[in-house]
């Protein structure tokens, strides 16, 4: 290659790094001023599911909902945790699991959130059980596409086994007055996937895969 050419080619190259860049800030647009609120699974006194090397799901969960908050804030959205640390977020000592799950809850509708995202990783006795799945309440139209949405996204970006959304009548998703959905990133019992749940780079693939998925429900 000549030495013009290798300048005409560099220099377009470097014309087309503002215009990738202005792409990949814009393809979250949707996300703009919506108000999410992420629930990162357990935390406190309430260690989540425990895989086979130790690793603890409330950990796990809080990682990516950190991770998730980073992007949706980058991107212009107004992000709520429901805990940001390892905490109990309920303030009742020695709550029971509803007045807890409600404290979870109450996040969302206190701040009239337009969408309530709960985070978790699955748990079996059987090490061999695999894949991602997410879930909605059969009552809400909008959980459902949201569900929808979750699911493809972060089946693409894991490489994981497809499970599916499904409905589920768990306290978080029909307590919540704005579309909610419950993810289960995969299975921490199985001692591949634990591993790969206490990866940074796998959470960050999940954060992102999720925020994707948001900015589809919004656009």
């Amino acid at each position: 290659m000549s030495k013009k050419i290798f300048l005409i080619f560099l220099t377009l190259c470097l014309l087309c790094v503002p215009t990738a860049f202005a792409q990949s800030q814009n393809s979250l647009s949707a996300l703009n001023g919506k108000t999410i609120v992420i629930d990162p699974g357990h935390g406190g006194s309430d260690s989540g599911a425990v895989g086979p090397s130790g690793i603890l799901e409330k950990n796990v969960t809080l990682a990516v909902a950190l991770k998730v908050k980073a992007i949706l804030n980058d991107a212009g959205a107004v992000v709520i945790l429901t805990r940001s640390s390892d905490r109990d977020v309920s303030n009742i000592k020695n709550a029971a699991d509803a007045q807890e799950l409600q404290a979870r809850v109450d996040v969302g509708n206190q701040n009239q959130a337009d969408v309530f995202l709960s985070i978790h990783a699955n748990s079996f006795s059987s090490p061999a059980a695999h894949g991602t799945a997410t879930y909605y309440y059969s009552g809400s139209s909008m959980g459902s596409v949201l569900a929808a949405d979750l699911q493809a996204e972060l089946v693409r970006a894991g490489g994981l086994a497809d499970r599916g959304k499904a409905t589920a009548n768990f306290y978080v998703l029909k307590r919540t007055n704005m579309p909610a959905s419950l993810i289960e990133m995969a299975f921490i019992s199985n001692p591949q996937e634990e591993q790969l749940l206490n990866s940074a780079e796998f959470q960050q693939k999940l954060a992102e895969a999720i925020c994707r998925a948001l900015n589809r429900f919004f656009s």
